[in-house]
């Protein structure tokens, strides 16, 4: 089968490799569409603690049964279905604290990093992930669930915050992670905000009715008018930079809640004002991956049309250029590639 092997950093080609067997409890699926992500980006640009090369990068899928283990009960051969790129264990330390997000033994059974993705003709789909992170596909429309992984970690994010209809809410940050947190959060408070700077998803964001900011513009005083100079009631940063964090911290009001979405490398140092956090009251949260109930929320949202994801795929290509796939998305083109294997 055709796949796109990364060797190093950097160096990703597309090889021939034998089709996989699934075990006893694992399902063989035929990849028929999977989106590139900016963690495949990052892997190809820099390399993943998590990653032995050669492997096979992508864990946005979609994909029909060729094969099943003869204890795979819940799914049949020729069915059509959308998974994410993990599962948990369900026995670790985390786990047993109901914090399966956290899981100890995450990694084993990540899809794109420890074990081959879906850069590829055809996946492994790992006996955890088919337990509790698989879903069957109803419909002809099957491309958009193909964002379930990303929308699963964005919903598990929201629900920490647990945002109130009367809330406003600001996300720094218009990539397609920003957008699917601005849908989400506007399904709960009509007052989303999104503060972005590319043009281009500007316009993407308000087509899907979404309040922009432009941090090109005079956009500390339109944010003070908005708020009528209070600040907001939750800020959610997801760009992953510390310029983004700072500003997130600046924006969020007094007893406010904010939440660090996008990750910044180990070791980064942050310096916040501590008055700010005491005396003003803040709850600040970190957001990691996702749990089974996000991923079935996340599938529930693009089933009943609650989410627009078509909007964030701006192209489509083929699996040879996986490759020109994701430098176009290092150099600003696009916010993700539709990877279509014939």
């Amino acid at each position: 089968m055709k796949a796109a092997l990364l060797k190093d950093i950097r160096k990703i080609e597309v090889a021939d490799i034998s089709i996989p067997e699934p075990k006893e409890d694992e399902i063989l699926i035929k990849v028929v569409y999977s989106l590139t992500c900016g963690t495949d980006l990052k892997a190809y640009e820099r390399g993943h603690p998590y990653i032995k090369y050669p492997i096979v990068l992508g864990h946005e899928y979609v994909g029909e049964i060729v094969r099943k283990g003869k204890d795979v009960k819940e799914f049949e051969i020729g069915d059509i279905v959308a998974g994410v790129n993990s599962a948990p264990c369900f026995n670790c330390f985390y786990c047993k604290k109901f914090q399966y997000n956290l899981c100890e033994n995450i990694e084993d059974v990540l899809l794109g990093f420890k074990l081959n993705g879906c850069f590829a003709e055809y996946m492994i789909i790992p006996s955890r992930i088919v337990k509790v992170n698989l879903f069957k596909i109803e419909e002809k429309d099957f491309k958009k669930y193909a964002m379930l992984e990303p929308l699963a970690c964005v919903v598990h994010g929201v629900n920490i915050l647990k945002i109130q209809e009367n809330e406003n809410v600001l996300i720094i940050g218009s990539g397609p992670i920003g957008i699917l947190l601005a849908q989400v959060c506007k399904n709960i408070t009509r007052d989303v905000f999104l503060l972005a700077k590319h043009i281009n998803r500007i316009k993407i964001a308000e087509k899907l009715g979404i309040k922009t900011i432009n941090v090109e513009e005079n956009y500390e005083e339109e944010i003070k008018k908005i708020t009528n100079n209070y600040g907001f009631d939750a800020v959610i940063e997801a760009v992953g930079t510390l310029e983004a964090w700072n500003l997130a911290f600046k924006f969020v009001r007094k007893g406010g809640k904010l939440m660090y979405f996008g990750g910044l490398k180990k070791g980064t140092k942050i310096s916040l004002d501590a008055y700010k956090i005491h005396y003003g009251e803040l709850k600040i949260f970190g957001s990691f991956h996702h749990d089974p109930a996000s991923v079935k929320e996340a599938y529930n949202f693009i089933k009943q049309n609650k989410i627009q994801v078509q909007s964030l795929i701006t192209e489509e290509m083929k699996l040879e250029n996986i490759e020109k796939a994701l430098l176009s998305m290092a150099e600003g083109k696009n916010m993700k590639v539709g990877i279509i294997i014939d």
